[in-house]
């Protein structure tokens, strides 16, 4: 067996924020414009999500693309959003992936899921007692991965976490950026199904 060295990817955003609203936060202020950081932390954020969940080049393998398993249509009808997501449970079942699983849905998705009901209860309910686990909205997801969540499957090392550097001012801004670095493995490619949108 030949061991995979793992590559660490590292994720940057650049950002401005105004020395007058640093200097307001100084003397106290609780109403300052965090913005530009708050647009950057969220960019991030989805990237990380979508390099572990769909891969990035060739530096990390993502779940859905390690899965083994056929890819389902999830599609856009919610009413059929149970039916796809037991057709999932029951590919890990057969793999001999037990439970409980979550399920990681897109933000389209996501929003579909809290807007339908089915037979006066929330979809949202049926969809957790399907997978007896949690549903999470997760940006950088496209369509919904269902993965196991029995622990060990899937192996994320951050190298730096999430860290705020600084590049320069001027007399109106300071120059900034938030990075990390990470690495992914799939430690088990048949503990996770992917669901296209």
């Amino acid at each position: 067996m030949q061991r995979r060295v793992l590559a660490l990817v590292e994720v940057r955003a650049d950002f401005e924020l105004s020395r007058a609203e640093l200097r307001d936060a100084d003397r106290g202020a609780d109403d300052v414009d965090l913005g530009e950081l708050d647009r950057v932390a969220r960019q991030i954020a989805q990237t990380e999500n979508a390099a572990v969940f769909h891969g990035w080049s060739a530096a990390i393998i993502g779940v859905a693309e390690a899965s083994p398993h056929q890819q389902m249509v999830l599609g856009s009808a919610t009413d059929r959003y149970p039916e796809r997501l037991a057709g999932a449970v029951e590919q890990l079942l057969e793999s001999g992936i037990s439970g409980p699983y979550g399920l990681a849905l897109g933000p389209e998705q996501y929003r579909r899921v809290l807007e339908s009901t089915e037979g006066g209860y929330l979809l949202l309910d049926h969809l957790k007692r399907i997978i007896e686990g949690p549903v999470v909205w997760a940006p950088g997801v496209e369509g919904a991965v269902v993965l196991s969540l029995r622990g060990g499957d899937f192996v994320f090392e951050s190298g730096q976490d999430l860290a705020i550097g600084y590049q320069s001012h001027d007399d109106d801004v300071v120059r900034l950026y938030l990075e990390e670095s990470f690495s992914f493995h799939v430690a088990t490619p048949e503990a996770a199904v992917a669901l296209k949108s």
